[in-house]
């Protein structure tokens, strides 16, 4: 058998070995989304199938943009997370989870195009679009709100990176997308194609107990 196949059987073992089948649903709602950039609402579920495991997703529909990029209108799109975490502590309120992000949006905006074979320089009204692909690292914390350990708030934060794409539509052929110089630094890089970034994930949820 492969050495590392073998290391992962036995890693698993050691780590499931102490666990008890719990089979556990739970709900969570994400208040800041309402306070983010791209304002969205979601709802998310976790099913807890060992005391130390368990898997969370969340998806959100984003609704409008809010204080950053202005210029863009008619923004709609998603985002999808997902996590498998395991729970540590004698609580088992402690996790850490490997997170994998996506997020896609369409919007309007203007720009400026230049063509440097004929030295042109356009303004052009346009649509466009975006994806995000994203990974982390991230640790969080959950505390009982109510008597019935029902009602549970999660604070999450980690750290990873993200890769984003645009796509640029009705663009006239030779033109392409006019940077400007003072988006760079510590700016958003919210209109750059191709641009990896690092991410720092953080959240504030509150989670209820189905069954």
């Amino acid at each position: 058998m492969n050495r590392s196949v073998l290391t992962i059987i036995i890693l698993f073992y050691f780590l499931t070995a102490e666990s008890q089948e719990v089979n556990t649903w739970h709900i969570s709602f994400n208040p800041l989304n309402l306070a983010e950039p791209q304002v969205s609402i979601g709802t998310g579920f976790e099913y807890r199938f060992l005391n130390r495991f368990g898997l969370w997703s969340e998806v959100s529909v984003i609704l409008f943009n809010s204080y950053l990029n202005k210029e863009w209108s008619k923004l709609n799109g998603f985002r999808f997370i997902f996590q498998p975490r395991y729970y540590t502590g004698d609580a088992r309120s402690f996790f850490i989870t490997p997170e994998l992000r996506l997020k896609g949006f369409n919007y309007h905006t203007t720009g400026n195009f230049i063509n440097p074979a004929i030295a042109d320089t356009l303004n052009l009204n346009y649509k466009a679009s975006q994806m995000l692909i994203g990974g982390a690292i991230v640790f969080g914390k959950k505390i009982n709100l109510s008597a019935n350990k029902k009602l549970v708030l999660e604070i999450t934060a980690g750290i990873g990176a993200k890769h984003r794409s645009i796509k640029r539509k009705d663009i006239p052929a030779g033109y392409t997308y006019l940077f400007l110089e003072n988006a760079f630094g510590l700016a958003p890089h919210t209109n750059y194609d191709n641009d990896g970034t690092p991410y720092f994930p953080a959240g504030l949820r509150l989670f209820w107990q189905l069954k």
